[in-house]
């Protein structure tokens, strides 16, 4: 077997030590363990190698080098280099739609496929056997992920982070009495579930997570009444302006007699959760994940976490193969399957899940070094996009929606995640859609993801577009939105940081938003992508 950068690091090889944070939370690397920053520039192909261009770089490398001790990681360097060689002249900056895999995954995974013989787990042949025999050790590798204590937690197998959310909304036990709180600033994953609540006549209340003092108060005067089954929600990370909420709204609220749903999918690829650890202490019923935006492969390979006496309290609605033990044909008697099983509906993505213990020991590992790589990142571009102005007028080109940009660094760290979402406006202080900035990133080979990521609530608030939210009305497009309230209404940009970002990738960024300020840029743009878009 090939010898991987991977394999290095789980074998502790010299050369691949995890760097220990320092006291403040930050890694810091030896002057000696830092690339040159000339050899920098010129592996990365998608900088044009000018001198002009190349002192500009290395200048600004050279500012953030001496006031981001925090970023730098000889372990994420190599990483970056060995495992995303791919990326070749592209830059990526969609990490929280979905994390890059590194490439040594997909070779570890090959490798196990083409020596194991792995068949169908609903059987019990010795190709079944394999197959659950994988199955069984990343259910284990999610809880110890998690630190899920396994007499507590199981694992339900779901195709992602939405379905695991769907499972809890289709199978509570809802009454007309029950009440299901949901975080404004949340994805419509879970905005969904209110559907499956009203159906059965139960009440949705929406409050907001950024106000701890609100969100406790709300808490502290509904508790729930004998024999009324309430649902708490929490979006551990927002999707679009990288808040992270306080997670002691869980423990309050099941303090209060309340289940628990924690959205874990923006939250988990970055952060480190402990359900049994002191801070949450089972206190969270239900989890959900998508290990693509953990681990990057596989997609279509999600879980929902819960505890088993919550299992056991869902009713689930239908039965499908595999999740049921008998079924009368013709008849309606059937008798579904205990445990997880009765919620993993047809054949799970077993050839999968041979590689989920692997990966999330190398996430594990790396989460110490990301985090504060990539809030280091996020600090300095969106002080750097903010100081952008258009040379006609000095009016700004950018206008940062999240995080504020008064934010410290160490409050940064502590309360939001790698993403920045901002607008960009003309020299007049008109808006540019910011579909149109994304189609001309990408022209530009930067991936960026524009609109309201999903999270209608969460994008109106931070824009201040209320009075949007509340003309809504059944039937509305986009396009007819964009007609009624204009380019604002279509969202915002938004940059994300991940496991394999660096510098480079944020500098080619501010440097492409501030080729906009050349004249006639924006208005050439604002005209070809109405053409595109008709």
């Amino acid at each position: 077997m090939v010898t991987t950068f991977f394999n290095r690091l789980l074998c502790g090889h010299s050369s691949f030590k995890l760097n220990r944070p320092s006291s403040n939370g930050c890694s810091v690397s030896k002057a000696s363990e830092r690339r040159d920053s000339k050899e920098t520039i010129c592996n990365h192909n998608h900088i044009q190698h000018t001198e002009k261009t190349h002192n500009g770089f290395v200048s600004a490398q050279q500012s953030f080098d001496g006031k981001y001790l925090a970023y730098h990681s000889s372990l994420l360097d190599e990483l970056r280099d060995h495992e995303y060689t791919r990326l070749g002249n592209i830059v990526y900056l969609d990490y929280t739609g979905a994390t890059l895999y590194p490439e040594c995954l997909v070779r570890e995974a090959s490798q196990i496929l083409l020596s194991e013989v792995l068949g169908n787990p609903h059987s019990t042949n010795p190709a079944s056997r394999s197959a659950s025999n994988c199955t069984a050790d990343a259910r284990s590798a999610v809880l110890k992920f998690f630190n899920a204590d396994p007499e507590v937690y199981c694992v339900v197998w779901t195709a992602n982070a939405t379905a695991g959310a769907k499972i809890i909304g289709e199978s509570f036990p809802w009454k007309t009495e029950s009440t299901l709180f949901l975080p404004i600033d949340n994805h419509n994953s879970m905005n969904g579930i209110r559907r499956l609540a009203q159906v059965k006549e139960a009440k949705v209340e929406y409050y907001s997570a950024d106000n701890i003092e609100h969100s406790h108060n709300m808490l502290s005067f509904r508790l729930p009444k004998p024999g009324e089954t309430g649902l708490f929600c929490l979006t551990g990370q927002s999707n679009v302006s990288g808040f992270k909420a306080d997670l002691s709204l869980i423990n309050e609220a099941a303090s209060r007699g309340f289940y628990t749903l924690l959205d874990a999918a923006a939250l988990a690829p970055t952060t480190s959760i402990s359900l049994s650890g002191q801070k949450l202490n089972n206190s969270v019923d239900a989890m959900t994940i998508s290990l693509y935006k953990i681990m990057g492969y596989p997609t279509g390979l999600g879980a929902l976490v819960i505890k088993k006496k919550f299992l056991q309290l869902l009713q689930k609605p239908w039965f499908a193969g595999g999740t049921v033990e008998i079924v009368q044909v013709p008849g309606d008697a059937y008798t579904l399957e205990e445990g997880v099983a009765r919620f993993e509906d047809g054949t799970i993505n077993f050839l999968s899940l041979n590689i989920v213990p692997r990966g999330l020991s190398l996430v594990a590992g790396l989460i110490p070094h990301v985090k504060p790589r990539i809030l280091s990142l996020t600090h300095w571009t969106m002080h750097a996009l903010d100081e952008i102005t258009h040379p006609s007028n000095n009016r700004p080109l950018v206008y940062i929606r999240s995080p504020p940009l008064d934010t410290p660094f160490d409050e940064l760290l502590a309360h939001y995640g790698g993403v920045i979402a901002f607008e960009v406006a003309d020299d007049n202080g008109d808006f540019i859609s910011c579909d149109a900035i994304e189609y001309a990133a990408g022209k530009a080979n930067i991936c960026v993801r524009s609109g309201c990521m999903c999270n209608p609530g969460g994008t109106s608030s931070i824009q201040d577009l209320g009075f949007i939210v509340c003309a809504l009305e059944n039937g509305y497009t986009k396009r007819r939105l964009e007609d009624e309230f204009g380019p604002r209404s279509r969202g915002v940009v938004r940059v994300s940081f991940g496991i394999g970002s660096n510098f480079a990738d944020a500098w080619h960024l501010v440097e492409f938003i501030r080729s906009l300020t050349a004249p006639t840029r924006l208005s050439r743009l604002r005209s070809e992508w109405r053409i595109r878009s008709q």
